[in-house]
């Protein structure tokens, strides 16, 4: 029966328009079909055409009542529609026969609750003309209840009308005396319907009545107007009409690709009002209280729409058809389309994006607009299908650009940490990449994401390299690398300090040392010495702290290597003294290196004797007659610098020949001497017997 009434419908569509000019139409969109008013006497408009077998019937059954309204059609016209009337009523009779009364009651209030109030009327009549269902008096009443609704929340009771009043009074719907609010008797009304007799048109007009009210519009205003266009409206005052907005699409039936291209429109528009303003730069991402949209405004909105790659594909398909869009608002559009392909795992739409990104970018690169770039890549956040930007900015020095961007849309991002690693990977990994040598963008990295390890390297390795550049200069005395070395070495220990890295931070400190005295005696080589030189170059120095500068940037500062540089100052008594002092002003004289000092002593000794003709294997020039003289005050100092008398006793007994020192030890220690213990004896060279513990 359904297929015979749509072929009938078919036949008879083209004769259809005949009659438009005497019934006034609602919006197609819309699923509420009239507003009754005051007065009338019919119906004002008719409900547009569903693609339901019962609404397809009352739609014949309407162009056969009506057609003799029109202008009057040729004769033959007028034959062939009596013959189809006579047919569909023949047709619909049968119909009739074969549905019971439970099923034809169903289908009216099922048109009812769909919003074709018309429709359901004539249906009705047509079936049981003396009848009026309460579905109907309720939908009435809420329809006259919303035209007093709108722009007003409050109305007196007096304004009611009596027929209005009767209805509420019917339903012992409490009211106030004086003031009623219809939004609440709405809603009471509403709850007299069940599901699928009327309740949905109440909720229809319930979020029109809202909605109206947000814009300011009569209700009457805001029921002529598609669902679509009020949602475009309420999204231009995003701040303060999200909830309407959401109601509104909880009434009606909306298709996730029109929600999406709705929002995407809107915001397009809130993203271009700032830009034309001239703000949109100057804000962290969110804009001005008076923007239309801010970034949490639409992530929020977009969460009506049922598929976020829709709202995904309507952003992009923004940047694909539209003309003459800045290229800021361009960008944000397409951060944002990769948020909502991002968090949907939508993997093609991830693809074309990053496709389309790459055409933007050579319109940008063309027109110099390396500020939209960097927001792109730090906006998107994905670096690896992105990388090619950052080698771009970097190519083009605008390493800073991306830097700042990013610090800034990481403001508040709970997932930073995350975040920085991957971008902070991606930058370093653009710089070895494209700008190796680039040692000022690499500085600027580290600093920017405290990296003070490789910070610190860094400025080492840039303390060398400026060294090396000061040997390559033919004129020593130009010292302004080796100024610009010890400024790094500098900084450089500051880091180490910051993180507690002592070694690091001494060996620093001491590398900045010896350029200083690089600077001090260029004709000297300090710098960059072999082990054996460094050692040769400690040894021969007259000065401690000139030995302790060689020994802390060589790693030398042992006991073992102070031997040699103090056994090599014992025939100078007039420097050991002063070069002693300051050793022990800065360093304490380990037991271990005074007495390896006492057995060269004493082995020196054993070897020449009384001979007054030397080896000259301590020094160049050969030694001075009065060797044994300068040797023993040289060591007699020592001793005298040694605090620990048991020490200094061991030391003079290791030396021999300081008898002297050994008894006035002894005698401070109060004690008995050693020797005078158990003796065990040998012939001395004298043939007198020498005791022996």
């Amino acid at each position: 029966m359904d297929n015979h009434i749509n072929a009938m419908k078919s036949r008879t569509s083209e004769k259809a328009d005949l009659k438009d000019s005497n019934l006034h139409k609602i919006s197609p969109s819309w699923d509420a079909s009239v507003v009754p008013t005051a007065g009338s006497t019919k119906s004002k408009r008719r409900a547009r055409a569903y693609g339901s077998t019962r609404r397809s019937v009352m739609n014949v059954t309407d162009k056969s009542t009506n057609i003799e309204d029109s202008s009057s059609p040729p004769s033959n016209f007028g034959s062939e529609l009596q013959d189809e009337s006579a047919n569909i009523e023949t047709t619909f009779s049968r119909w009739e026969d074969t549905i019971g009364p439970g099923e034809l009651e169903r289908a009216v209030l099922s048109l009812l609750d769909f919003g074709q109030i018309t429709a359901a009327k004539q249906l009705q009549r047509k079936l049981s003309p003396g009848n009026v269902p309460l579905e109907f008096i309720i939908v009435d009443a809420a329809i006259k209840l919303a035209e007093l609704l709108t722009p007003v929340q409050e109305i007196p009771s007096s304004s009611l009308g009596e027929d209005l009043r009767s209805v509420i009074q019917s339903y012992k719907i409490p009211i106030a005396v004086r003031l009623v609010d219809p939004e609440q008797v709405l809603e009471n009304l509403s709850a007299i319907l069940t599901e699928g007799s009327g309740r949905g048109l109440c909720k229809k007009i319930m979020a029109v009545v809202k909605a109206a009210n947000v814009m300011g519009i009569s209700f009457s205003e805001a029921f002529h107007k598609q669902p679509a266009e009020l949602l475009q409206l309420l999204s231009l005052k995003a701040q303060v009409s999200f909830e309407e907005a959401k109601l509104l699409l909880q009434t009606h039936s909306f298709p996730a690709k029109s929600i999406a291209k709705i929002l995407a429109g809107s915001f397009l528009k809130g993203l271009l009002a700032p830009h034309r303003g001239g703000y949109i730069d100057s804000q962290k991402e969110e804009g001005p209280a008076p923007l239309l949209w801010r970034f949490s405004d639409f992530l929020k909105w977009a969460e009506l729409c049922p598929s976020l790659p829709e709202v995904g594909h309507a952003l992009m398909r923004l940047v694909i058809t539209g003309q003459e869009i800045p290229h800021e608002c361009e960008v944000e559009l397409l951060i944002l389309s990769h948020h909502f392909y991002k968090s949907s795992a939508c993997l093609d739409g991830v693809d074309v994006l990053v496709a389309l990104a790459a055409t933007r970018v050579e319109a940008y690169v063309a027109e110099g607009d390396f500020s939209c770039m960097a927001r792109l890549i730090t906006g998107v956040g994905n670096f690896h299908a992105l990388n090619f930007i950052l080698g771009i900015l970097i190519g083009n020095g605008q390493l800073d650009l991306p830097l700042h961007k990013y610090s800034t849309a990481t403001d508040g991002n709970t997932n930073a940490a995350e975040a920085v690693r991957g971008f902070r990977m991606a930058v370093l990994t653009s710089l070895k990449h494209f700008s190796t040598n680039d040692l000022d963008a690499f500085a600027m990295v580290y600093n920017h994401f405290d990296m003070k390890h490789e910070t610190a390297s860094l400025l080492e390795s840039r303390a060398e390299q400026a060294s090396r550049q000061w040997f390559q200069h033919y004129y020593k005395y130009q010292n302004e690398d080796l100024l610009e070395s010890m400024c790094f070495y500098i900084e450089a220990a500051e880091v180490h300090s910051s993180i507690d890295a002592g070694n690091k931070t001494r060996a620093a400190c001491a590398r900045a040392s010896l350029v200083s005295l690089q600077i001090r005696m260029p004709d000297i080589k300090w710098l960059n010495l072999s082990e054996t030189n460094a050692r040769r170059a400690l040894v021969e120095q007259s000065q401690f702290q000139e030995a302790l500068i060689v020994a802390e940037a060589y790693d030398l500062n042992q006991p073992d290597e102070w031997a040699l540089v103090l056994w090599n100052q014992m025939l100078k008594p007039e420097l050991i003294e002063a070069f002693v002092a300051g050793f022990v002003t800065v360093l304490p004289l380990q037991p271990s290196m005074l007495l390896e000092l006492a057995r060269f002593y004493r082995a020196e000794v054993a070897a020449r004797g009384d001979q007054s003709q030397f080896s000259v294997w301590l020094s160049g020039g050969g030694l001075p007659a009065e060797w044994a003289k300068y040797h023993g005050r040289s060591f007699r100092c020592l001793l005298k610098r040694t605090r620990d008398l048991r020490l200094r006793s061991q030391l003079a007994s290791v030396a021999t020949g300081f008898v002297d020192v050994i008894n006035s030890c002894n005698k401070v220690l109060d004690k008995v001497p050693e020797n005078a213990g158990p003796l065990v004896l040998r012939n001395g060279h004298g043939g007198a017997y020498l005791p022996l513990m």
